[in-house]
């Protein structure tokens, strides 16, 4: 028996220990060259200093944002040198909500520029740009150069003027001047940033009348020293700022010293996780759509500043279905019923009283935090929150599924607040996208029909798996085609590559409807039909006990039998043995007594 029982308890342990130790991860760490802010921190890192910021808003479980973060990472690496003008910062909004609130973030991921000396109510230049390390370098060169009143410890980005170089020409003798002249405004931005503080240098355009006073014709380093000008080095039209900056620093004396980095890749290589999580990832576990629903209130729906008509009707759509749709204990369903109770009889709403009504339910236990089991990535970035809300929308689908349209909310009513719910408060900007393009090329909102409904969104799902596929996710959880043979060979028609909609209906609704608790305990859903479940699975299981198993229990009941009957002899003998002791002494005293009388009575 142990040897049944010790694995299983192992990966038990395994599982627990993960499910209370799991935490949200974020996708930047110390290795990398952006700083991270908090709630805490933002504003003394952000306002009233004499640095320039490029500020990312993100959500470390957006797909978008994950895949954003390397090219993140290497603009940071890239603009290293650039640390005295602007750092390259961020903030994990799912972390910080009330951050991404102030900047009234519609969408992930959003890139602002935040000027040097910038009061705390500025929500400073968001970029609209394409995002290449090139474009972005580009867009910092420009707003740094924009910046009014920069602070006077920065150097000078704008091109050189003629009274300048007159200045220049008849100043001093000893002092000199580097001059870069160069074919445009960005080229020599950089090369100006990349020497400070090391060299001040200036720059001038070739298509400029600077260039006849410089004595020059094509791109060229020129030197000016009272009065006198010389060409130090024609610039290959090739060249870039950096490289324009490296020949200046040697030329001048400055080595370049700077050591190589290499990025990091964060991999698992837990293979105690391998076992057990890839085991668990086509369970439902209630905790995971308990954290799709946190997320999704607190960290999504939290970030609108005020909301329009029509996303309050599609708030109050997407809380009834969570509600009555979903698989929730009893607890967590008063709470979540207190929220979607207030909300149903507003006719406006904003961002303060959202906050309050959040507020009212927490302090009933309603809990913020996310835990993931099921959905639990090999990396703090990979799955959890996405993997949950799929979970959530395919298990409300399928537990308000009805053959007939009538019932409220019904599997239809499910999908259309799904789909509001993605329109009006997913904030991954290019999930969203992808979402609703897909959306209007499927038909969604003119489904009328629940199986229908259930059907489509599993096909909306394997087209997304099968994008998702060809880009890099998670090693441990590849994307494929749901559901695998592995869970449903029945799905798949003869021959493989073309489902059977009707098995693969079947079988989602069984799916979906076996939620379980952290600790493996079944709770069907969905009134009558759920308890017509637990029957079936009741009457499934007793018939599945085989004659091994009916001799092993009939052997246990007999040895328990055995031990028992073992005790309560053992009991018998020792209380017969005690009254015969007494006894045995009763009658030796009542010996002594006569005795004692004979001797009194013959004296």
């Amino acid at each position: 028996m142990k040897e049944q029982w010790f694995p299983s308890c192992i990966i038990l342990a395994l599982l627990v220990k993960g499910f209370f130790s799991a935490s949200q991860g974020t996708l930047f760490d110390e290795s990398d060259k952006v700083i991270v802010y908090n709630e805490k921190t933002y504003k003394e890192g952000l306002y009233n200093g004499e640095t320039a910021h490029i500020f990312l808003l993100y959500s470390s479980w957006c797909g978008h944002c994950q895949r954003f973060a390397p090219l993140y990472k290497e603009l940071a690496k890239d603009i290293e040198n650039w640390s005295d003008l602007v750092l390259v910062t961020g903030v994990d909004c799912v972390r910080d909500t009330s951050t991404c609130q102030k900047y009234k973030v519609r969408g992930y991921p959003t890139i602002r520029f935040i000027g040097p000396t910038t009061n705390a109510s500025a929500e400073g230049v968001t970029y609209e740009g394409s995002r290449t390390v090139d474009k972005m370098k580009a867009w910092i060169l420009e707003s740094l150069s924009a910046v009014h009143n920069p602070p006077a410890s920065w150097p000078n980005l704008k091109p050189l003027s003629e009274e300048e170089v007159e200045g220049f020409l008849s100043g001093d003798s000893s002092e000199k001047h580097i001059i870069a002249l160069v074919a445009d405004e960005l080229l020599g931005r950089e090369v100006v940033i990349e020497l400070h503080p090391l060299l001040s240098v200036r720059y001038a355009l070739t298509t400029s009348s600077m260039a006849q006073t410089l004595k020059a014709e094509s791109p060229s380093i020129v030197l000016v020293t009272g009065g006198s000008i010389s060409i130090a080095k024609e610039i290959p039209f090739d060249w870039t700022g950096r490289v324009i900056a490296e020949f200046l620093k040697r030329r001048f004396g400055y080595d370049n010293n700077e050591e190589g980095r290499v990025d990091q890749d964060n991999h698992e290589g837990d293979e105690d996780f391998r076992t057990v999580n890839t085991a668990l990832q086509y369970k439902l576990y209630e905790v995971d759509m308990q954290s799709a629903i946190n997320n999704a209130l607190y960290t999504e729906i939290g970030l609108k500043a005020n909301f329009t008509a029509h996303e309050l009707s599609d708030l109050k759509s997407f809380l009834l279905v969570a509600l009555r749709c979903g698989s929730w204990e009893l607890d967590y369903k008063k709470q979540l019923s207190q929220i979607e109770s207030e909300v149903s009889n507003l006719t406006a709403l904003n961002t303060e009283s959202w906050q309050d009504i959040l507020a009212r339910a927490s302090d009933t236990g309603f809990p913020r935090n996310s835990t993931f089991i099921g959905c639990k990535g090999s990396r703090a970035t990979t799955r959890g929150y996405s993997c949950s809300l799929w979970v959530l929308f395919h298990s409300m689908l399928s537990s308000c599924y009805s053959p007939s349209i009538s019932p409220s909310p019904s599997s239809v009513d499910v999908l259309r607040a799904i789909h509001g719910y993605v329109a009006s408060f997913f904030t991954c900007t290019h999930c969203r996208a992808h979402f609703l393009a897909m959306s209007e090329r499927m038909g969604l909102l003119s489904i009328s029909d629940n199986k229908a409904a259930v059907l489509a969104l599993w096909q909306a799902h394997n087209q997304v798996n099968a994008r998702l596929s060809k880009e890099r996710h998670d090693p441990y959880f590849p994307k494929l085609q749901f559901p695998p043979a592995s869970e449903c060979r029945e799905c798949a028609a003869e021959g493989g590559g073309v489902f059977d909609t009707d098995e693969v209906f079947s079988f989602l609704l069984r799916h979906y409807r076996r939620v379980l608790t952290p600790y493996g305990k079944i709770r069907y859903v969905r009134g009558e039909e759920g308890v017509a479940r637990q029957r079936e699975e009741v009457a499934r299981r007793a018939s599945a006990i085989n004659t091994e198993q009916l001799q092993e229990q009939t052997r246990d009941i007999f040895e328990g039998d055995l031990t028992n009957f073992y005790f309560f002899s053992v009991f018998l003998c020792l209380t017969i043995s005690l009254v015969l002791l007494l006894l045995f002494l009763s009658k030796r005293k009542l010996r002594l007594c006569n005795g004692t009388l004979r001797a009194i009575f013959n004296v």
